[in-house]
């Protein structure tokens, strides 16, 4: 049977057992992100304490992610997933225990948020750098759309789950649903085995085995081989924008929207996230049906725009319908966005240093801890709507100026 253009990644054996776990991984990462801010909010009031612990569970990535991507290059890809994943399983089962026993204290939300983080900050280079060893390069857009595509499925599904199950379930509950879908993540990435495809082609040509260093070594070689490669170090640095300015819109401002100027409850807040995964999940099927895209510098500016846009279009809101088409439109461009700069990243970066290429997101991904608190402070001080603005105009400054003085970024194709 002929698999549609828009799914042919999933052809590919090992690519649907990775593509399977995405699935499970992201569902329970999605309602723990709708319930540890709600969490924190029911036993602190407090919305700076809502952004730093968001900030706790972002800083392993600032950490531990250089680390993680040397990590990912030097070793078995598919065992340092079998390792991290357990982990996340471990932390969710734990807050289950201690929620359902009624032993819960703010304390044991960080601890568990900062462990988990560092779990995450060796998942996702590792993740990311297994594509291009399981699929061929010509379906590496596909792929990691197709990727990205699983994570916002779930972000519908999992964060409207977790919407409709705090209607009928506590948080204990939820968290334990959590820890037993990482049982299956774990059993689809054992599935896995990186002999059934033939050796694909190095994007960057470069074929033979390097020699043994130590993790120093091999630390100080991706720096030098980002530094001579500087239209990646452009594409790492432009994503900065999203993840420090941006995405702590969803864990900081979506909860307090919800709450206190639509009051939809928290139930409620679980669906506006699941709202901003259907609109992700259209951004992301979009992009992996295009056989060809021109001008992807350019593109990727203007996706930064129109989610600034979208942003602010949300901060003046008064109604859910409103707010609602301004979330779709807002997980549409970081979807395409997010899916774009990777396969770039992975289709201009030698499989040598995938990984740590790939950890420069996770970098990234880190700065989303300053981000949080100053979402959190901005929220506390001026209030949600107000503090969302500032975030939205910040966010389309940032990338006007960036296009104005990036050329580089401008022409990439």
């Amino acid at each position: 049977m002929k698999i549609p253009t828009t799914f042919r990644a999933l052809g590919y054996r090992n690519f649907r057992y990775l593509w399977l776990g995405q699935l499970a991984h992201s569902a329970a990462m999605w309602m723990e992100q709708v319930v540890r801010p709600l969490l924190i909010l029911e036993l602190t009031g407090s919305p700076l304490q809502v952004g730093l612990v968001v900030a706790v569970r972002m800083a392993p990535q600032l950490l531990f992610g250089l680390l993680a991507g040397v990590v990912a290059d030097r070793y078995d890809k598919r065992r340092i997933l079998l390792v991290s994943q357990p982990v996340t399983l471990v932390m969710n089962l734990l807050l289950a225990v201690l929620l359902l026993t009624g032993t819960i204290a703010v304390w044991h939300v960080f601890v568990t948020a900062f462990v988990t983080g560092g779990s995450m900050a060796f998942n996702q280079p590792t993740r990311q750098s297994l594509i291009p060893r399981i699929v061929p390069m010509e379906i590496m857009l596909n792929a990691v759309s197709l990727n990205t595509a699983a994570m916002n499925l779930m972000r519908v599904l999992g964060a409207g789950l977790a919407g409709v199950l705090l209607i009928f379930l506590d948080y204990g509950q939820i968290y334990l649903l959590s820890a037993l879908l990482f049982v299956y993540v774990t059993w689809t990435t054992a599935r896995i085995t990186l002999t059934a495809d033939a050796p694909l082609p190095d994007p960057a040509g470069e074929q033979k085995t390097p020699a043994k260093t130590s993790i120093h070594q091999d630390l100080l070689e991706g720096f030098r081989y980002m530094a001579a490669n500087r239209g990646l170090l452009y594409l790492a640095a432009m994503a900065l924008v999203i993840f420090v300015i941006g995405m702590p819109y969803q864990q900081v401002f979506v909860p307090l929207l919800a709450l206190n100027v639509l009051e939809v409850g928290r139930s409620g807040a679980g669906w506006m996230l699941a709202l901003v995964g259907i609109g992700s999940l259209v951004g992301s099927l979009t992009l992996a049906s295009i056989r060809q895209l021109r001008r992807r510098g350019l593109v990727l500016m203007v996706f930064l725009v129109v989610f600034g846009l979208a942003l602010l279009l949300l901060s003046r809101s008064q109604s859910f319908l409103l707010s609602a088409v301004a979330l779709i439109i807002a997980g549409c461009m970081t979807t395409a966005y997010h899916s774009l700069n990777i396969s770039l990243l992975l289709e201009q970066t030698s499989m040598r240093f995938q990984g740590r290429v790939m950890s420069l997101m996770s970098l990234d991904r880190g700065f989303v801890s300053v981000g949080a608190v100053i979402s959190g402070a901005l929220a506390e001080t001026f209030g949600p709507q107000l503090g969302l603005a500032v975030i939205a105009l910040a966010c389309i400054a940032a990338t006007l100026l960036i296009c104005f003085f990036s050329p580089t970024l401008r022409k990439i194709n």
